[in-house]
Parts: structure tokens; C-alpha cells; sequence
């Protein structure tokens, strides 16, 4: 299947200093030093039959494939030699104890596919020939293990026989097919095809019923791939359908879902109603807000389960993203990601050394904390720590490197505002292209390209979907009469020389987006790409078509906006402050999502007898 785009490759382009390579440089160095090699291979090496003097790790333990392909891919972006020796390490030692037990390779449906997919990525930017013949072993054993004949509905109840995620197989066993051309792959990834969800979904229908969060839109990446080993347009279709059904039903402001790690709820206005408290007016029904969750369990909400898993869930899109724009060359299918990217993983808080991560992202609109602890216990009294958001976020942070630009025979892609140092290679000659712009904050794109010797080739910059009236491209200071089409590419073909420069214009605009069609009323503050929150819970008065007109910057401090007197509720002095919600500290109360009404006389309807 011919791609229209090509990605970076995680080598063509070098981040610059940024709010992004700083979280990258702290992950790197985080995980260099944790988990030590000996404490991931130690549970590892005891089921193997072999000793250990590791203490381990608590929680959930190692996720081996995942920092395999995290340290592969972080290689090959930064050329950090520690990074290559920690996963040739890590490697060796698995391959040890693969080497003295078949123990290490008999692994359920999720563990496989993410040992596959390291080993693949090992594979793939290290070059590393010697998981070949580990990666057939993985697999002949799982066809051994793994039983096809459950339902496929996707539902993760006892019926998946403990085969959880099955529908994300297809993905690393196409990749495998097409980086290694040994049907085996390709045989074994069309017995775990979703026709269930996925026919559905290409057809624009969305009752999938209610179904675990991440791993569904990660099933997409799959649908990807089959599209890529089949040519079956179908497929196409199951990704595009599925992306524009997701960002206009099932996804939040910040561009986060799966509340409770549930999509596609059985109720449409799922995602207003897990926002909302169990006392909640529209709730007096005897039961409070109770729904089916993603094994078809009856629960309510708990502040436990936030209303993002966050480091997941970014991975998911990154990948599905990614997809999109190889195969369609289309600016559009940036935008998930980039709202991701911004208001979810560069709002985490950074990794600790224990295995800590924000697991989930919570948007309440009875208000919520960043924090490490995650409040719920295993059965046999392990915490929350080193778990499956352990081993996708820093795979998010690698991904950062592979989603700035794209490539085709005549240029650069320019797809993601991050500062970076993008490489171009033309049969003309080389040359980069420096995008230096303070993305979130700034309301511009710079690029300056660097060239020895005159180079042509064609610069594409996404225009952003949140970019407002007065967008501007202007080439070394002369202003350029170009219509500017959000969501779509900008075009500048030419001779380049050392030192040209392209300023583009994006302004910001201030506007509310409702949770969803059911709860208009309740609606966050967007400022540009960035979401905005407040410290204290509000009700907010005021016109929100035009919130610029009681929503006023405040001066001298970047990104934070005041309302003006008299728009919250019946106090007439009381203001409001809003800041982005990426710069929200741990442990600091912000608020999200908020009752937004016209006028005091609406409210009081609204509320009448409460």
C-alpha cells in the first residue's frame, strides 16, 4: 500500500528547547536510573526457573516491551548512546531467560502484543537482527495459547477467557508481516480482525455499546495495518469514520475520553453525566449517576476513576493520528493529537522514581486534583505504581519526535508547532528548517531554514482548526496574499536560501465547548489550543458566543484571563481567573468544565425548586 506521507522516523527531527524537550530530557533520565535492569528481569527470572538477588519491582511490575521499544525509539531521536545500551541490556537479559524457559514467551494477549511490538521496534530503528527468530517463538506460542473461539464483541468480561485486548493484535503482527515477510504474521493477524466494531463504525454508526476506552481506539491503529497488508478501502473507511465519530461525540475539550475508561456509553450524554456529582440536581432519580461500564458492570461514579486515562489514551491517538496523515496526507487528522498533546501529555505531572504516574485526567465539574495517588489497591495488596500508564507515557514523550513532520517527494510537512530542527533531503541537496515558535503560548509559527547551498523544496504548515480571523503568512518581512484554510496545509514551494524565514500568523480566539449535545450548559474555556481552568468553582453568566467581551486578559500574565464583575452567578464583584490547565500544578484544585448560562433569569429557571 502506497503511503501519501512518510513520517520522521524518530531521526529526522531533533527538538529544541521547549516545555517538550524539557518532559522528554526528564523521562529519559528518569528511566535510565528506574527501574534498574536486574529489578525488571527479576519476576521474570524467578518464573524462569532462574535465581535472582533483584528486589523487583512493586505494582504491577515490568512491562518489558514497552521500554524496549520506548528505548529504541529515544535512540534513534536524541542519539543518546545510554539509551541504546539500556535496551541492549534489557534485551540480553530477557533473551536469557527466553533461552532457558519457554516460560518467558508463553505470555497472555497483552503482554504478547507488547513484547511484540518492542521487539519490532528494535528491529526496526536499531536494526538489531537478532529478535527475529524471538519474535516467530513469541508468536508460535501464542498460537499455541491463545483461543480464538470467544465472543467478539469486545466486551472485557469472563467470556474473553482472560484475552483481554485481543482486537489490538492485528497491528504488530501486520507490522511484522510487512517488516519481515513471513505469512505467519499475516495468517495469525487476520484470525483477530473486529468486524463487530469496526463494520459499525465505517457505516457512521456508533452504537458499539459500552466498551473499554483506550484499547478500542487503539483497535483502530489495527484496522490501520489491515488496511496496508489488504488494500480493502473498507478499512480506510473504519479509521476515517471512527476519527470523525470520536472527535465530535465521544471526546472532551482537552481531547481526552473515556470516562471510568468507558467509550461509546450506552447513554449519549455519558460524558456530561460522569462529570457531574452523585447529588446533582438532574439526578434525583433514587439511583444517582449509575451506568454500564466496559464489562458490563452497573457502577457509579467514583473520583477514583478520572475522566481520562491519560498516558494511554494520548498513545492511542498519537499512533491513530499518525495513520491518518500517512495514508491520507490530510492536515485534519493532526488536530486529535495535537489537543492531546497539549492538554494531556504535556499537562502530566513528570514520572517519580517509585513507578508514580497521573493515571488518569479528571475533569469534574465539581473539581479536581493532579495527583500520584491513585486510591484503589489490587487484590493481593500491590499499589497503582510502575502500571500500564508506566510504560505508554514514555512512549508518548519518544513520540514527539515523530509527529512534528512528514514528508513526500517534493517537501516537509510541517504537522505539530513543537520547537524542533526538522531535516530535509531533496535529490537537489539537504537542508533543515527550524521551528522556533514558544508553542503553546505564542500566537505565530516561525520557521527559519538552514541551507549550504540553495535548495527547492515545498513547505507545508498545518493551519491550526483553532486558529481566528486574521491569519497571516508572511516570507523574510513581505507579507504574502495566501487564503489560509484551517485544518489544512499551507504551501510555500521555492528556492530556499540560508536564513529565509516564514512567520505565520495564528491568532488565538476565546471560546466555550459544551461537553456534549445533552449538557449544553456545561462547557470549558478553550484559548487557542490550550484549556483553560479555573481555581475556584463557578457558575459563569455571560454571552458564549462572544466571551471576549466579559472574559478580559489579564496583564502581564501570559494565558490567564479574569471575567469582568458580575458574571458569576448573583454576586455582582466576584471574578473568576482562568489558566491553562497544562500549567496546573500536583495537589492544586482546578476547575474544568462549568455551568454556563445567558442570563441570571435562565439560571434561576433552570433551578427553579431545587
Amino acid at each position: 500500500m502506497e503511503m501519501k506521507l512518510a513520517d520522521a522516523g524518530y531521526a529526522r527531527v531533533q527538538l529544541t528547547d521547549s516545555p517538550f524537550a524539557k518532559q522528554r530530557a526528564e523521562t529519559i533520565e528518569t528511566y535510565l536510573d528506574q527501574p534498574r535492569t536486574e529489578d525488571i528481569l527479576h519476576r521474570l527470572r524467578l518464573r524462569c526457573g532462574l535465581p535472582s538477588s533483584a528486589r523487583g519491582m512493586t505494582g504491577w511490575g515490568p512491562s518489558i516491551g514497552q521500554y524496549l521499544g520506548t528505548f529504541a525509539k529515544l535512540y534513534r531521536a536524541t542519539g543518546d548512546e545510554r539509551l541504546k545500551q539500556k535496551c541492549l541490556d534489557l534485551f540480553e537479559g530477557w533473551r536469557a531467560c527466553a533461552d532457558h524457559s519457554d516460560a518467558a514467551l508463553h505470555l497472555g494477549t497483552y503482554p504478547y502484543e507488547k513484547m511484540l511490538g518492542g521487539l519490532l521496534d528494535m528491529y526496526e530503528y536499531l536494526g538489531m537482527e537478532a529478535v527475529v527468530p524471538y519474535i516467530r517463538r513469541l508468536t508460535e506460542c501464542a498460537r499455541q495459547d491463545f483461543d480464538p473461539e470467544i465472543p467478539r464483541d469486545g466486551v472485557q468480561d469472563a467470556g474473553m477467557k482472560g484475552q483481554i485486548e485481543w482486537y489490538t493484535l492485528p497491528e504488530n503482527l501486520f507490522r511484522a508481516y510487512m517488516l519481515l515477510g513471513d505469512e505467519l504474521y499475516l495468517d495469525f493477524g487476520m484470525t483477530w480482525l473486529y468486524p463487530y466494531c469496526w463494520d459499525r463504525l465505517a457505516q457512521g454508526d456508533d452504537r458499539i455499546g459500552p466498551r473499554h476506552a483506550y484499547s478500542h481506539v487503539n483497535s483502530l491503529s489495527s484496522a490501520a495495518r489491515t488496511y496496508m497488508v489488504t488494500g480493502d478501502a473498507h478499512y480506510l473507511d473504519v479509521i476515517r469514520e471512527a476519527y470523525r465519530i470520536l472527535m465530535q461525540k465521544h471526546t472532551y475539550a482537552t481531547g481526552g475520553y473515556g470516562p471510568a475508561e468507558t467509550l461509546f456509553g450506552e447513554d449519549s450524554g455519558y460524558l456530561g453525566n460522569a462529570l457531574l456529582s452523585t447529588w446533582d440536581r438532574a439526578f434525583h432519580d433514587g439511583e444517582g449517576i449509575v451506568y454500564t461500564n466496559f464489562a458490563r458492570g452497573r457502577v457509579a461514579r467514583s473520583d477514583a476513576w478520572g475522566s481520562c486515562e491519560v498516558s494511554c489514551c494520548a498513545w492511542a491517538v498519537f499512533k491513530l493520528c499518525n495513520y491518518l496523515l500517512k495514508l491520507t496526507g490530510e492536515a485534519r487528522y493532526a488536530e486529535w493529537a495535537e489537543k492531546m498533546l497539549v492538554n494531556g501529555t504535556l499537562g502530566q505531572l513528570p514520572i517519580t522514581r517509585k513507578g508514580q504516574v497521573l493515571y488518569y485526567a479528571s475533569y469534574f465539574a465539581d473539581g479536581a486534583l493532579k495527583s500520584y495517588e491513585d486510591r484503589r489497591l489490587q487484590h493481593l495488596g500491590q499499589n497503582f505504581v510502575w502500571q500500564c500508564c508506566t510504560g505508554t507515557f514514555p512512549q508518548d514523550v519518544a513520540e514527539y519526535s515523530n509527529m512534528v513532520a512528514y514528508y513526500d517527494a517534493r517537501g516537509v510537512y510541517v504537522s505539530q508547532l513543537i520547537p524542533a530542527r526538522i531535516q530535509v533531503e531533496t535529490p537537489a541537496g539537504h537542508a533543515a528548517v527550524e521551528s522556533c515558535s514558544d508553542f503553546p503560548m505564542q500566537q505565530e509559527a516561525r520557521f527559519v531554514v538552514h541551507a549550504p547551498s540553495p535548495v527547492k523544496f515545498a513547505l507545508r504548515v498545518r493551519i491550526p482548526a483553532w486558529a481566528g480571523d486574521g491569519r497571516a503568512v508572511w516570507l523574510n518581512g513581505q507579507a504574502l496574499d495566501m487564503d489560509l484554510p484551517r485544518s489544512d496545509w499551507m504551501a510555500l514551494e521555492r528556492v530556499w536560501a540560508d536564513g529565509d524565514e516564514v512567520v505565520l500568523k495564528l491568532p488565538f480566539r476565546l471560546h466555550f465547548e459544551s461537553v456534549d449535545a445533552q449538557h449544553p450548559e456545561l462547557a470549558a474555556l478553550v484559548w487557542g489550543p490550550m484549556v483553560l481552568c479555573t481555581d475556584e468553582m463557578t457558575l459563569l453568566v455571560g454571552d458564549r458566543e462572544h466571551p471576549e467581551v466579559w472574559i478580559r486578559p489579564v496583564e502581564g500574565e501570559e494565558g490567564v484571563f479574569e471575567t469582568l464583575p458580575g458574571h458569576t452567578g448573583i454576586y455582582e464583584f466576584v471574578t473568576r481567573i482562568f489558566r491553562p490547565y497544562w500549567k496546573v500544578p500536583a495537589m492544586q484544585w482546578y476547575y474544568m468544565y462549568h455551568r454556563l448560562y445567558p442570563d441570571m433569569d435562565t439560571v434561576d429557571r433552570e433551578h427553579q425548586g431545587f
